[in-house]
């Protein structure tokens, strides 16, 4: 039942997607008039929050598109694009980053921050939401393999969890041992990883599409 590839590959496209090296930058800013209690506190609610966001998004986010009418490959590839721009951005030293001036003003209005901005949208965001439910809707038919992905899922979800707690606890470390030129060149590594997911999103969803208009064609023949 557990397939050790499998948990790797997402583990390391989610950790990759969320990367809390990208927003350990803003998360020192915003927490900077904080107490270490404070900040405690605050981190282990973000840490469940993102745990909530990304098992409901893995479970629940296909029917919820459904609902509305959106199909699979179109989700892939707007995720997909969602996944690629913040690629980009973090191979330009921008993702994250260039919300860090509208996020601290957001949280100087607000007593929690730990849910909004901190779990979603810094780091639960878009990107990491569409590859889980992108995820669960390709879920192996058979019982046996299909359970086997959602336990893998959701010990990857708690892992990077876990870690973002870790890294954002032990963060002024990380910051001194690091600095910020260790962390950029973290987040472009990241960012290439992300830029790989966002193009294999779009690309197998255009294959699909392909294929579907190709069967079509077969049939009206």
């Amino acid at each position: 039942m557990f397939e050790t590839s499998v948990f790797l590959t997402i583990l390391v496209g989610l950790f990759s997607l969320i990367n809390p090296l990208g927003g350990l930058p803003v998360y020192i800013s915003l927490t900077s008039d904080m107490t270490e209690e404070n900040k405690l506190k605050t981190l282990k609610k973000t840490c469940f929050y993102i745990l909530i966001i990304c098992v409901v998004s893995y479970f629940i986010g296909v029917y919820l598109l459904n609902f509305f009418g959106i199909t699979i490959p179109a989700l892939r590839v707007a995720g997909g694009l969602v996944i690629f721009r913040s690629g980009w951005q973090l191979l330009n030293v921008k993702h994250k980053n260039e919300i860090k001036g509208s996020m601290k003003e957001a949280g100087d209005k607000r007593d929690d921050i730990s849910f909004s901005p901190l779990a979603m949208p810094l780091l639960a965001g878009p990107g990491s939401m569409s590859f889980l439910i992108t995820l669960y809707a390709s879920r192996p038919d058979d019982w046996y393999k299909g359970v086997g992905q959602d336990v893998v899922a959701i010990a990857a979800i708690i892992i990077v969890s876990l870690s973002i707690y870790f890294i954002f606890k032990f963060a002024p470390k990380l910051m001194k041992y690091a600095g910020q030129a260790g962390l950029t060149s973290l987040s472009k590594i990241m960012g290439f990883l992300v830029i790989g997911i966002g193009v294999q999103m779009i690309l197998s969803s255009l294959a699909q599409v392909v294929k579907n208009i190709y069967l079509e064609l077969q049939q009206m023949q």
